[in-house]
């Protein structure tokens, strides 16, 4: 049975005239004829009595046929709409991850706006995670895209575009002669312990502590490692240590944690959007278009 015919046979019962019908059908009258003989021939049953001198009638089995249809057309409507809107990426689901800062640089919540606009459907389903987790999670398929700070290198399935560039600042305690300073000079940090997440210390952390290190002359004493951001900010706040912090951590405010950039050193550090090269599901490539989005729009502000 072909969809075609149970259009032209709705569009019959509807009109109850065939060159009226034909023509709502841009078809030719013998042309919508053929199809509805093919029809009622699939089904074995006639379903329109054609009279000569009277106009054409659905016969009992039509009148029934008629409402499963119309249904029958809906339902494939309705499933044409949902592979369309899946081919654009506006139905399915995605698995996102983020490091804890990324949560404050606002990248995050622009991208998860972008993907419950109106007119999607999309299923986010959002986690913290690690960096190192995250890039063996993309790598075996258990999320699809990750919200991490930037690393020069991404297993070969991995790529990433870079959403944000921000400064670098000083989390200080509060209470300390240091937070009298409106930028803090390098030297000035000498005998003060750094702390910083343990999976930033190989890229980035470690070499920003080193850089503020070698402009203020001394080698950096380093308190042990923490799991990320919020925890370092948590010991700065009690006193026990300073953090190199993105910029944007300047929107926690953790009690007895002070902000100021560095006076004679500039660093910076970048969020990235990672996913997998090549990726094949709708859904996914649709949150990758808006996270392109989002990243093109703040580039351009």
């Amino acid at each position: 049975m072909e969809l075609r015919w149970l259009e032209s046979f709705v569009v019959v019962a509807e009109e109850l005239h065939f060159a009226r019908a034909a023509g709502r059908l841009h078809l030719a009258p013998s042309a919508l004829s053929t199809q509805i003989r093919a029809l009622e021939s699939h089904l074995g049953v006639r379903l329109i009595d054609r009279g000569r001198r009277t106009r054409p009638a659905l016969t009992s089995a039509g009148e029934l046929f008629l409402e499963e249809a119309r249904l029958t057309l809906a339902q494939a409507a309705r499933a044409v709409a949902v592979g369309r809107r899946a081919g654009r990426g506006e139905l399915g689901q995605a698995q996102i991850a983020y490091v804890a800062s990324a949560a404050f640089s606002g990248v995050l919540t622009d991208v998860l706006t972008r993907c419950t606009s109106p007119g999607s459907d999309l299923t986010v389903q959002v986690r913290e995670l690690e960096t190192p987790a995250q890039l063996e999670a993309l790598a075996c398929g258990d999320i699809d895209v990750g919200f991490l700070r930037w690393r020069p290198r991404y297993p070969p399935e991995v790529t990433a575009t870079c959403l944000l560039s921000e400064d670098v600042v000083l989390a200080l305690p509060a209470g300390t002669p240091l937070a009298a300073y409106e930028a803090i000079p390098a030297a000035t940090l000498r005998d003060e312990n750094f702390v910083a997440p343990h999976f930033d210390e190989e890229y980035g952390c470690r070499d920003q502590i080193q850089e503020v290190a070698e402009q203020g002359g001394f080698s950096p004493l380093c308190a042990p490692p923490v799991r990320d951001y919020i925890a370092a900010l948590t010991l700065v706040g009690g006193g026990l240590a300073v953090a190199l912090v993105p910029d944007s951590l300047r929107r926690v405010h953790v009690p007895g944690v002070a902000y100021r950039p560095l006076a004679d050193v500039r660093l910076t550090t970048r969020l990235v959007g990672a996913y997998r090269r090549g990726e094949t599901s709708p859904a996914v490539r649709g949150v990758i278009r808006r996270l392109r989005e989002t990243a093109a729009a703040k580039a351009a502000g």
